[in-house]
């Protein structure tokens, strides 16, 4: 909007003034007279201030800005040839009304005597393709010396300018499209969920090999999952992923954090302290509040089958989903993880701040990412100090307050967020898997009952003598972080009996995305583990060993999915077949030993 010089202020509440005594019954020529205005001015403000104008409302007030064009901008006559002269445009338009919607879409810049306008060339080709297809692509505008450039200039200045003076003119039309704008958000009414890449460049991880010392591997980089209270502006939960993305896991384990009561990590040796009040939201006391609206968007890790059951029967509440890309939809998260950037993570060794349309990369920490490899617990502990050290924090949005004082405060007046006292038992089940499998076996020929699920064999003693089960279809559940043990669910969906997976996955705790990884590599490299009693261990070790050189291994130890090597006493790496027969043979114990002839040779 054009600001108004005090000259032009005082014209138009003199032209107001004009307009009020002639509304009330003064001549024409008195008011034209005291106000000094022209007798013709004030007619045709009499004459246009009832009527209704091209928006639909009526022009009313606007009469009186001076230098305004208030009249119709249609062509008196629309007959004769288009010569180019005044209106031949409208006229145009007229005939052809796709070339008026040509002009109205465009949003671009209109070239200039110093800069070309590539947009607005293809608005002209487009066009001459309009015309051409009406066999008019020969008369005007094309027959100008400019091919009707300078016309589709002005018209389009034109309109841009009547549009901003009918907007200057008239108020705003409010409309209600933010949940802000219904209701006041309190603390735990809503709370926002994202994953933000974070800014650093060359990342390198500490790769740990059998003879104690450590090789240098690059990394995909590092995210940032957070969980943000609108009404607060408190972090609730956060965690950080050392990978090329994050999936529905790593956001369900977020969850989990933000409704797990907060206990500070052990700094002692480190130089990084907490502060006496450092807090996080998840320290108040009862039960943990838990927040009845959450909004992300709509990324695939927060639309999976595993992410969705959690919201819909373990987290509750109301959940929007919005397009990814628009940070105003989120923009108390979005804001958190620029100010975590600014102030903290872009001073990580390679952080640097993205380049924009107005600059290039702008480096910001003075350490080489190659001299400061990354130890995930200890970014972890520093994030930890941060954020809660953030939370407690005077924030400008909250008159200066910290989000612990909003929360506090909120509490102490009477706030009464949602608790639960199956919080507990809401984060374990967070925390496991659903699965649908049926029991295996075959009495006649000796193969126990068993169940064969994501390429392990699980098998207990309890299962063993229930033959009725085999062909029975169950459902049953297992930990995101330990897929060595199923708990088996009746119909009330209450687990009575508990299988362990066989060897070789039966030794070492591992996911099941890690067991089919360990499968796929088996698989790659045949006879790479012949003899190896556990592959799990056995895929850890050749994950260190490739991890120079295959970025997706280097991301599997910085996360700290794969553990240091065990170390003998002499610095050596311990063997692995110490306890494995003693594992096999405890896996046996209670099983009959089957009849018939035996071979011991192949």
């Amino acid at each position: 909007m054009k600001h108004l010089t005090d000259e032009e202020r005082r014209a138009i509440q003199n032209r107001i003034a004009a307009l009020d005594a002639a509304l009330g019954g003064a001549s024409e020529a008195s008011v034209a007279k005291l106000h000094r205005l022209s007798r013709k001015t004030v007619r045709r403000m009499l004459e246009l201030v009832d009527q209704e104008a091209p928006d639909g409302t009526l022009y009313g007030f606007r009469v009186c800005m001076p230098h305004a064009r208030l009249v119709n901008p249609k062509p008196r006559s629309s007959d004769g040839p288009l010569l180019g002269r005044a209106h031949d445009m409208v006229r145009l338009i007229e005939k052809v009304p796709e070339i008026g919607v040509l002009l109205g879409r465009f949003k671009g810049q209109v070239p200039t005597r110093t800069q070309s306008s590539p947009s607005f060339n293809r608005l002209c080709a487009d066009i001459k393709r309009v015309l051409t297809k009406l066999s008019m692509e020969n008369g005007y505008p094309f027959d100008t010396r400019d091919k009707g450039r300078r016309a589709f200039i002005n018209y389009i200045v034109r309109m841009r300018n009547q549009r901003a003076a009918e907007a200057m003119a008239t108020g705003p039309t409010w409309t209600v499209t933010q949940w802000e704008l219904l209701t006041y958000i309190r603390p735990f009414d809503e709370a926002q969920c994202d994953g933000h890449w974070i800014d650093t460049a060359g990342l390198q991880v500490a790769v740990p090999v059998p003879d104690g010392t450590y090789v240098l591997a690059p990394i995909s980089g590092l995210w940032l999952i957070a969980q943000i209270d609108v009404g607060s502006r408190a972090c609730e939960a956060w965690q950080v992923i050392a990978d090329s993305g994050y999936d529905q896991f790593d956001l369900t384990r977020t969850f989990a954090h933000g409704l797990t009561p907060w206990i500070g990590r052990d700094v002692e040796g480190l130089e990084m302290r907490y502060l006496p009040n450092a807090w996080m939201p998840s320290l108040v006391d009862g039960p943990v509040p838990r927040t009845l609206r959450t909004s992300m968007d709509n990324y695939s890790g927060h639309l999976a089958k595993h992410s969705m059951r959690v919201l819909r029967e373990d987290l509750k509440g109301v959940y929007r989903f919005g397009v990814a890309g628009i940070p105003e939809s989120r923009g108390v998260i979005e804001a958190f993880f620029k100010l975590m950037e600014t102030k903290v993570l872009r001073f990580l060794a390679g952080g640097f701040e993205p380049e924009t349309k107005d600059r290039l990369v702008q480096k910001v920490s003075n350490k080489r990412a190659s001299d400061h490899p990354i130890f995930l617990e200890l970014l972890e502990t520093y994030l930890d100090v941060a954020i809660s050290t953030y939370n407690i924090t005077p924030h400008t949005r909250l008159n200066n307050r910290s989000p612990r004082e909003v929360i506090e405060h909120y509490l102490a007046h009477g706030g009464m967020p949602l608790r639960s006292t199956r919080t507990t038992e809401d984060v374990r089940n967070m925390r496991r898997t659903r699965h649908v499998f049926t029991i295996r076996g075959n009495k006649g020929k000796s193969v126990l009952p068993h169940v064969n699920l994501e390429l392990g064999k699980y098998r207990s003693d309890e299962l063993n003598v229930r033959w009725d089960l085999v062909g029975t279809k169950f459902y049953g559940t297992m930990r995101d972080d330990d897929a060595r043990y199923l708990d088996v669910l009746n119909d009330a969906g209450i687990p009575f009996v508990t299988l362990e997976v066989l060897p070789p996955y039966a030794r070492t705790a591992h996911t099941i995305a890690e067991r089919k990884r360990a499968e796929q590599w088996k698989r790659a490299n045949p006879g790479c583990w012949e003899g190896m009693d556990d592959h799990i261990e056995a895929y850890h070790a050749d994950v260190r060993r490739v991890a120079r050189s295959l970025k997706w291994a280097a991301d599997e130890v910085a996360s700290g999915n794969v553990p240091h090597p065990k170390a003998g006493p002499a610095g050596t790496q311990a063997p692995r077949t110490s306890t494995a027969a003693s594992y096999a043979a405890q896996t046996l114990t209670g099983l009959k030993p089957r009849g018939g002839p035996v071979r011991l040779r192949r």
